[in-house]
């Protein structure tokens, strides 16, 4: 979903190119990566042309140094070593007139800063997984303003002193100081130059702008409340910093919610005692303190957000971040979709279909530090646990079935001596009853308890695959009745405190009336029948998109014919997508359990953004009787307006989702998809989004036919012509 109001520049590649290259490391001083808020923020630093000047010479400075020095191409793309230059120029420009001394003086530092970049960055990934951002900027601009004081050929700039009159006396003291503030992100003093900063944080991110008031006004009450000079705010850049360590913590490096935007007041709180301390500490030498308190206050919170035990109500950003609202989209509607890739997990250890007799949180004795874990028996259709009397453990269903592997692994424990119990009886000896401990990859293990007496058929150091048998379900240990007890846990110690885990690609049902519905990864709770998804040849063969197919269309809509070709395309990252020849994009993911798509992007009429609604998720089997549900943004599919209020308010509550209901069944032609849409959480209108999509898979082939209703009535139909 795009996050932005301006249109796409729709101009040559290669000039669109050398825009990107120039814009990008503009819009990431605040936070962006749109190359016209980029532009707009070179504006703001061109108000004073010769700060602009040296801005952009520390930017090409720094571009060059990054390419002489080596640095990898994608460090180079991403703007990490331009922005710094950037910054370098920018604020060496404001203090000193641009000059051939000052050029000279501004190559050198920016050949130190891409330097301390260099190893800043290297030691920041390799050991605590955190983002330098300007850091290099202000050592740089230190060791530069430190070696001004010996070189008198550098002559003190007097812009600042008319720059600042740009517009004054015009607004409130407040807004002019905030946007006095907003120019200072890029070292300019001026209205008009704040302006343009604040509509290029509008193009970026109107989340961002909310953020940047929040955190100016709590930074500058803060300061204020304590008995701070008024004039150091502006007179000393403080203000920028309480701009920037909110948009930073309240929706960048955060997910956006109401925790985070009372964590964006209390970080500018923070760090406006912080910019006393360092402004105390730093003018004996006569440096000013530049982004310190902004960095700081943000890597130090990102840092022990990032040692919570559990998240709580602050979410951290996984992956790249982007802007507050493509953070908050992804969060919902892909993040939420899928596991987190911290959680271990697992395929169930049994085969064929089970009952969880108890889950997570148990009323018996998964509770407190044991409380993730599950009990597994297994019950006929009365709801039985047993044949017969129920008086010997082999009365009973799940007494002798095989315990599988749920994992690779190694094997790191084994019990296998101790007797079954009689029905009714426990061991509380041997509390955990014979078993099979499992070491897996990522330092989880996995605990599979009261197996059956002599039926381990592993051994202590061998090596085990997913499925393979381990042992059979027995009635050892603290288990009055057969069933299979199995945990993760962080420790090779049995019996350890377990760790949240889930299983994956489990078809599930909760009471003997509900329907059967498939789950990507799962949790399943007391009471819930479960058993693996089956894998079908045919699905399995019908959803192969292979890198470099293409399926041409045609496509008939209100009457209307035309053509339309997609293809199948891998990055260099190894991510998929279809792209059609309209410009429409989806992401793709496929492995040998269920294919899904991600993040389309293109006109909400499109045939490919239909397919993508149709084909949220979709795993690889034909049971008629399974149904499935998913959770898609409808931001590419409405209104620019609805979407906006979507964004606005999503923080809050669930809005703007397409909920979806898909079966799937084998049909003449192979795999007949049908996804229902429900729209009830969208305000404003349903825009371009149907009722119903059915897309037909053919074995070897791919997608052949695509239709969507609405209102009962058909909107396109469309069929592969070869």
């Amino acid at each position: 979903m795009s996050a932005t109001l301006a249109p796409r520049l729709r101009l040559p590649a290669r000039v669109e190119g050398s825009l990107r290259r120039l814009a990008l490391p503009y819009a990431s001083v605040i936070f962006g990566a749109h190359p016209l808020a980029g532009l707009l923020a070179l504006a703001a630093t061109l108000v004073v042309p010769a700060h602009g000047a040296a801005g952009l010479a520390g930017l090409a400075s720094a571009a060059l140094w990054a390419r002489l020095l080596g640095r990898p191409l994608a460090q180079r793309e991403d703007g990490f070593y331009a922005f710094n230059g950037l910054l370098v120029g920018l604020a060496l420009g404001l203090m000193f007139r641009l000059s051939w001394s000052l050029l000279l003086v501004l190559v050198l530092a920016t050949l130190f800063t891409t330097l301390v970049g260099t190893v800043l960055r290297d030691l920041a990934e390799r050991y605590i997984g955190l983002p330098m951002m300007s850091f290099p900027f202000v050592i740089g601009t230190w060791l530069a303003l430190l070696a001004a004081t010996r070189f008198p050929g550098l002559e003190i700039a007097l812009d600042p002193a008319w720059a600042g009159q740009l517009g004054a006396g015009v607004l409130p003291g407040p807004v002019e100081l905030f946007l006095h503030s907003l120019g200072a992100c890029f070292f300019q003093l001026s209205v008009p130059s704040g302006l343009l900063v604040l509509l290029a944080l509008v193009v970026l991110s109107r989340w961002s702008v909310v953020l940047a008031v929040i955190g100016f006004a709590a930074g500058s009450a803060t300061w204020l409340a304590l008995g701070g000079d008024p004039a150091a705010l502006e007179g000393h850049l403080l203000g920028f910093n309480f701009i920037l360590v909110a948009i930073a913590l309240g929706g960048y490096f955060v997910v956006l919610s109401p925790a985070s935007l009372l964590l964006a007041a209390l970080a500018a709180s923070t760090t406006a005692v912080l910019a006393a301390a360092t402004l105390g500490a730093l003018e004996p030498l006569a440096v000013p303190v530049l982004a310190l308190p902004f960095l700081l206050t943000t890597l130090l919170l990102r840092y022990a957000l990032g040692l919570r035990a559990t998240a709580g109500s602050l979410h951290l950003v996984r992956g790249v971040p982007g802007s507050p609202e493509q953070n908050l989209a992804r969060a919902a509607f892909r993040d939420r979709r899928y596991p987190d890739p911290l959680l271990p997990l697992f395929h169930l250890p049994v085969l064929g279909r089970w009952t969880i007799t108890q889950g997570p949180h148990g009323a018996v004795t998964h509770q407190g530090l044991w409380a993730h874990a599950w009990d597994f028996e297994v019950t006929d259709a009365d709801g039985a646990r047993f044949a017969g009397a129920g008086a010997r453990p082999e009365d009973y269903h799940a007494f002798g079935a095989p315990v599988v592997a749920p994992a690779a692994g190694r094997v790191v424990r084994v019990v296998a001596h101790l007797p079954d119990n009689a029905i009714g009886d426990v061991d509380i000896v041997n509390n955990w009853g014979n078993l099979v401990l499992l070491w897996h990859p990522g330092d989880v293990y996995t605990l599979l308890c009261h197996l059956r007496q002599h039926s381990v058929t592993v051994k202590e150091g061998d090596t085990v695959s997913l499925g393979q048998v381990v042992g059979k379900v027995g009635n050892s240990g603290r288990s009055p009745l057969p069933h299979l007890h199995m945990q993760a846990q962080r420790s090779p110690e049995i019996g350890s405190p377990t760790c949240p885990s889930a299983f994956l690609h489990v078809l599930s049902q909760e009471g003997s009336d509900g329907p059967l519905r498939y789950l990507t990864n799962a949790t399943p709770a007391t009471g819930h029948d479960v058993e693996a998804a089956p894998r079908d040849a045919l699905a399995q063969s019908a959803v192969s998109l292979p890198a470099g197919i293409a399926i041409p269309w045609r496509v008939v809509r209100q009457g209307q014919i035309r053509e339309d070709r997609w293809v199948s395309t891998i990055d260099p990252l190894g991510a998929r997508h279809l792209a059609s020849s309209s410009g429409a994009r989806t992401g793709i993911y496929a492995d040998t359990t269920y294919l899904t798509t991600l993040g389309y992007t293109g006109s909400p009429t499109d045939l490919l953004g239909l397919f993508h609604l149709g084909t949220p998720r979709l795993p690889l089997i034909t049971n008629p009787g399974v149904v499935w549900e998913d959770t898609l943004d409808a931001g590419p599919f409405v209104p620019l307006w609805a979407r906006m209020l979507h964004e606005l308010a999503r923080p809050f509550t669930e809005i703007g989702a397409i909920r979806t209901t898909t079966r799937v069944r084998a049909g003449e032609r192979g795999l007949v998809v049908r996804t229902e849409l429900d729209v009830a959480a969208l305000v404003g209108g349903r825009g371009a989004l149907p009722d119903a999509v059915e897309v037909i898979w053919a074995a070897g082939r791919g997608p052949v036919s695509l239709r969507a209703w609405r209102g009962g009535a058909l909107l396109v139909a469309a069929e592969v012509t070869a």
